[in-house]
């Protein structure tokens, strides 16, 4: 799952970097699906083999939230399934009383049951990962998750308008796969009621070439003594699963998307930012240094951090093999400040990682650092 918030002002003035503008907390590693493109849990998750899953401490959470509480920064919580974190209406009424706004995506199939708890706590979005009509979405996440999810998606909507509330904001998220790709007009005009629709975000599968993770994985030991990055290896496909993507009809389907938020008002997210045939099979291809907007560093190291399940901290999910610190151990402020955080920007401010241009998030308009 990706940050749909990311700020966009060329003139904007140098960031203030002295404290994170986005937290993300990976508040736990179970899920109760198994979508077939996901890192974590799908075909290639690095998850599966995992000898025992974690979740992040509650106590440790509200300390993040209440050390940070003169910045308010932006919150995405992520799992796993976010809602099957067991405190996570602690964790909502707690970024909510000290004004910070929050996010998170989910998979829809508990939305029907928390629907009344997440009115009540009113986070600013949820994002419900979809993607495609009924019979081709539950292939790529499973039998009956569709209808789930719809029924969630109904009843959070009808609870929100009974009460007048602004708040939660609904979004559907879709990621662009070899399997859902000919179906996103079909999707968005004839299986969903957009009426009850805040805001799309449509993103390219992510992934990485086999010769580009053996690379960030050689650095990674190289650099800064890491000795294997299973995580990252859950990004690993080859180019040529996505050959029968026709660049041409997905940038039409999604060109119409967009004109059709912009009729309605709605917002509307794509990563790559840029829709176009030519960088649909230019992302597709690995040729990525040929997609619109690609950059010669991220942004994300001096504005966003994130904590896994185990308490570390990395810089995003495709960073999960480097540890940048461990909230059981120090403060999220201290390690955010600390020296191997300093190390880390300053490589970045000079090389690329070899994973980065996988990203679909990476072809982005990004502040000053």
């Amino acid at each position: 799952m990706l940050n749909k918030a990311l700020p966009v002002d060329k003139a904007a003035p140098m960031l203030d970097t002295s404290t994170p503008k986005w937290v993300f907390l990976q508040l736990l590693e179970s899920c109760n699906l198994r979508c077939k493109m996901c890192f974590e849990w799908g075909d290639n998750g690095s998850y599966k083999d995992k000898p025992e899953l974690k979740k992040l401490d509650s106590g440790i959470v509200m300390q993040i939230i209440e050390d940070f509480k003169e910045s308010r920064p932006y919150y995405e919580l992520y799992g796993g399934e976010p809602l099957l974190y067991p405190q996570i209406d602690e964790v909502l009424a707690a970024i909510k009383h000290y004004g910070s706004g929050v996010h998170f995506p989910t998979n829809g199939t508990l939305l029907e049951r928390h629907a009344e708890m997440l009115v009540e706590h009113a986070p600013e979005r949820i994002w419900v990962s979809l993607d495609g009509p009924e019979e081709i979405n539950d292939a790529q996440r499973g039998a009956g998750v569709f209808q789930k999810a719809m029924r969630g998606i109904r009843k959070l909507y009808e609870l929100r308008e009974s009460k007048g509330a602004m708040y939660p904001k609904i979004g559907i998220s879709t990621a662009v796969t070899p399997i859902n790709w000919k179906h996103l007009e079909r999707f968005y005009f004839e299986s969903l009621d957009l009426s009850m629709l805040d805001c799309i975000s449509v993103e390219l599968q992510q992934y990485v070439t086999q010769e580009r993770y053996e690379a960030y994985a050689s650095l990674l030991h190289r650099e800064f003594g890491v000795p294997w990055a299973p995580i990252a290896r859950g990004f690993i496909s080859d180019p040529a699963r996505f050959s029968e993507i026709d660049p041409a009809e997905l940038a039409r389907q999604l060109k119409r998307i967009e004109q059709h938020c912009g009729e309605r008002q709605m917002y509307f997210n794509a990563y790559p930012k840029v829709i176009s045939e030519e960088n649909i099979r230019n992302y597709f291809t690995a040729n990525w240094h040929k997609v619109t907007n690609m950059k010669k560093r991220c942004v994300f190291p001096w504005i966003s951090t994130e904590v896994n399940a185990r308490g570390e901290v990395t810089s995003c999910h495709n960073f999960y093999d480097l540890t940048l610190g461990n909230v059981y151990e120090q403060s999220l402020k201290e390690i955010w400040n600390g020296q191997r955080y300093k190390e880390y920007r300053d490589y970045l401010r000079k090389n690329l990682f070899p994973i980065c241009p996988g990203c679909c998030l990476y072809y982005n308009e990004k502040p000053r650092i």
